[in-house]
């Protein structure tokens, strides 16, 4: 059994051959929402983080943080983490989860909380439905602001985009944060929330409304593959401080993926996480008050020799994003096994297995690399 929620994901992991595959039908999701005062809102897992957002403000209120593709399902990003540009003043979605209601492989169906069968939780929450299937979700909501204050600017090289992104991890009055490399360009987008006079004066800063629905679509647009190339994507999240190495292992094992027709993306996010959350056993936040996010992505010829020296490249980033203290955004391509998921996750891993075992979950997801490298030996 695979569980799915939109179907976002990279590297297969709500795909399945010859399984049945339990998921979502977002568009009947609005109807079951249900709002319990002081803020929280009972969601069902199914539900699109658009439909959400949009119900929301119409009744003055938002989501804290929210991901760059609102069509994804709040139980599919929930079972990830959650991260946007949101996220260097809020934390991950999952920092915002009341509770939860889980179901496990014999179909008991249970409310877990911090309080509530606490280690569920922990583990659900992204946990890759590896301890079974969000079926509903209590959220905590914000005031809705409509306006936000963004000032993008553009950077000559990786080192000064770099040093900058370090600078603003380190601040704590900004409200929205991402940078990116692309087509040769460098630039970063800094915001506020509110509807006051302009926070900087230059011709690169404007009042945006409703920022989250910037140039997105309002229905789910299916992404028709290239014929000759595939993407493997994939984040890297490493404690502030540490951007400097990481993109310098990027940018150094880069070079040896095939050259002829790969194209590649940087994306960064900044990830501070409020105080007194929750130390989820999967997500891809360490212990580190606030990381940054380096996410790589590529497009790659469709041929087995580009692509597997492309996945050897994410293997070494990994081995490095591990060796300076951070962790994978579990949505990409990662290559598990047991010693390095060890070095990640440590006990947790053995835990896993034995959480699977005790709620009768061996034949669910059972083809992700995590799930693997958590059976025994």
């Amino acid at each position: 059994m695979t569980l799915r929620g939109a179907g976002h994901s990279c590297d297969g992991q709500t795909v399945t051959d010859g399984e049945l595959l339990v998921t979502y039908a977002p568009d009947t999701a609005v109807v079951q929402i249900r709002e319990l005062g002081d803020g929280l809102i009972e969601v069902p897992a199914g539900i699109s983080w658009y439909g959400l957002e949009r119900y929301l403000n119409r009744q003055g209120r938002a989501t804290p943080v929210l991901t760059d593709y609102l069509h994804a399902s709040v139980g599919g990003t929930l079972s990830v983490g959650g991260i946007g540009i949101n996220s260097v003043r809020c934390g991950m979605q999952v920092d915002h989860v009341e509770r939860i209601q889980l179901i496990d492989g014999t179909g008991i169906s249970r409310w877990c909380s911090r309080t509530d069968h606490p280690e569920l939780f922990r583990f659900a929450l992204g946990g890759l439905g590896m301890v079974g299937l969000i079926e509903r979700a209590v959220l905590r909501t914000v005031p809705y602001c409509r306006d936000t204050h963004v000032h993008r600017r553009y950077h000559a090289t990786p080192t000064e985009l770099v040093e900058h992104s370090e600078r603003i991890a380190q601040r704590d009055d900004v409200d929205i944060y991402c940078a990116s490399m692309r087509r040769g360009e460098l630039f970063s987008t800094t915001g506020w929330r509110g509807n006051g006079p302009l926070r900087c004066g230059d011709e690169n800063c404007a009042i945006v409304p409703d920022l989250p629905f910037e140039n997105h679509p309002d229905t789910a647009r299916p992404v028709v593959p290239s014929a000759d190339h595939v993407r493997l994507w994939t984040d890297y999240i490493v404690p502030a401080g540490q951007l400097a190495p990481m993109l310098a292992a990027v940018e150094a094992l880069r070079c040896r993926a095939p050259q002829n027709g790969i194209r590649t993306m940087l994306y960064i996010l900044i990830v501070r996480r409020p105080p007194d959350t929750t130390s989820f056993a999967f997500t891809p936040i360490g212990s580190a008050p606030t990381s940054i996010g380096l996410g790589v992505y590529t497009s790659v010829r469709r041929d087995s020799t580009a692509t597997a020296a492309t996945r050897r490249v994410f293997r070494d980033l990994l081995e490095r994003c591990c060796e300076l203290g951070g962790r994978p955004y579990l949505y990409g391509v990662n290559n598990l096994d047991r010693a390095l998921a060890e070095r990640l996750y440590g006990n947790n891993l053995d835990r896993l297995a034995q959480l699977r075992a005790e709620h009768r979950l061996e034949n669910v997801n059972a083809h992700l690399p995590l799930v693997r490298a958590a059976l025994p030996t």
